[in-house]
């Protein structure tokens, strides 16, 4: 299954599982079979609006680590596209 997918759209993805994940996307793997994405979690402690002064600190923080370290932390996730039966 083809998925438009664009970098920084935010959504609702149901995999094919039945699982419903939150995610942004981040990047598409150069070979367009895996999505590197924020998770629910890594959206609300790092693009949350309206944020007071020490969410903004800790969301600029965040936002210095690498994918890896995002990863370890759980703001950051891969999937292959093959996994997800529908985007919002």
């Amino acid at each position: 299954m083809l998925f438009k997918v664009n970098v920084g759209h935010a959504g609702v993805m149901t995999l094919k599982d039945g699982t419903k994940v939150n995610y942004g996307v981040k990047r598409i793997t150069n070979d367009m079979q895996t999505m590197v994405y924020y998770t629910g979690k890594g959206l609300r402690e790092m693009f949350k609006p309206n944020m007071n002064e020490e969410e903004k600190v800790i969301a600029t923080e965040l936002q210095k680590l690498d994918e890896g370290s995002l990863m370890k932390v759980g703001n950051l996730a891969k999937i292959s596209l093959t996994d997800i039966k529908e985007m919002e």
